[in-house]
């Protein structure tokens, strides 16, 4: 018999990683007309039975959730204190089979073969503590756990004094109880968030009735520099320079692009037309000095002629 009782301790030992105790699990009634909607949110572990498996763990937090599909989700959070790696076990609760046993909560974890976990709320303030319980038996042998949850990472110790007066009332014995290393985690409560970007400064009615007449007057200087282009070469004189104001001015006049553009070509043709005027009144002059030239020549070779 007593080598039966140690194979069930060894294997409830090895199964559980807890510490084994001789006896039956005890009848802890959960908590009366508990609210699992107030329950939802996060709930970091300030204190817990001691686990081989939890040995290496700390930042350790949970957080219940309720899915828009009306489900009830966990979701474990657990960092290794060597790698600083963070492992996050997610399950399902089971809803409650009848309004007593609300206060029990039924855990299926998404893992392959992870078996059902159980736990009860033995009390909870919802907004500063909450003492969850849970015992495995294996005929006369059982091992229970206990965790004290706080909302706060490190609670003050005020809210641990309220959880440990639930302890001292379910009789729960606080000397395997070991405290969660909870030191350096809030980088864990907040996450990285990307910057957002730059707005950049929107523009007066102002500033763009400018930046619209600066593309304009460009565009309009472009187009007189290919109108000079065409119409001025080698042979023909440009305009003057002593215009350009002129043009600088209408072109500074409040009208449409066509319009100005328009102002700007009439003026370069009636300075081309006056240049082309010019030169033939040079051309002419030209004309009539080579006649003359000629004239007194074929003068001068008749008087020659004579006088011979």
């Amino acid at each position: 018999m007593f080598a039966k009782v140690v194979l069930a301790l060894s294997l409830l030992a090895c199964a559980s990683a807890q510490i084994p105790n001789l006896g039956f699990c005890p009848e802890y009634v959960p908590m009366a007309n508990f609210d699992l909607k107030r329950f939802m949110g996060v709930w970091y572990e300030s204190e817990r039975y001691f686990q081989l498996s939890e040995v290496v763990s700390r930042c350790v937090m949970t957080n219940y959730t309720r899915g828009a599909d009306g489900k009830y989700r966990v979701s474990n959070q657990v960092t290794n204190r060597f790698t600083g790696i963070k492992r996050i076990l997610e399950g399902e609760i089971k809803p409650a089979a009848s309004k007593a046993e609300e206060g029990k909560l039924l855990v299926r974890y998404t893992i392959p073969l992870a078996p059902e976990t159980k736990y009860s709320v033995l009390e909870t303030d919802y907004d500063s503590y909450a003492v969850l319980w849970s015992c495995q038996g294996i005929g006369p042998v059982h091992a229970q756990n206990a965790w004290v949850m706080t909302r706060q990472r490190i609670p003050p110790g005020e809210v641990l004094q309220k959880a440990y007066g639930v302890l001292d009332k379910y009789k729960i014995s606080k000397t395997f109880f070991v405290k969660t290393d909870q030191a350096d985690c809030a980088y864990l409560d907040t996450p990285a968030t990307e910057k957002p970007p730059k707005k950049k400064p929107e523009q007066t009615s102002e500033e763009s009735g400018d930046a619209r007449s600066a593309v304009a007057l460009g565009a309009v200087d472009d187009e007189v520099n290919l109108l000079g282009k065409a119409d001025v070469s080698e042979d023909k004189a440009a305009p003057s320079t002593s215009d350009i104001p002129k043009i600088i001015a209408e072109a500074a006049k409040p009208l449409a692009i066509p319009e100005r553009i328009l102002k700007i070509a009439e003026a370069i043709k009636e300075e081309s037309a006056d240049a082309g005027d010019k030169m033939i009144i040079v051309e002419v002059k030209e004309e009539k000095a080579a006649d003359s030239a000629q004239d007194e020549r074929s003068e001068r070779a008749q008087e020659t002629e004579k006088t011979a």
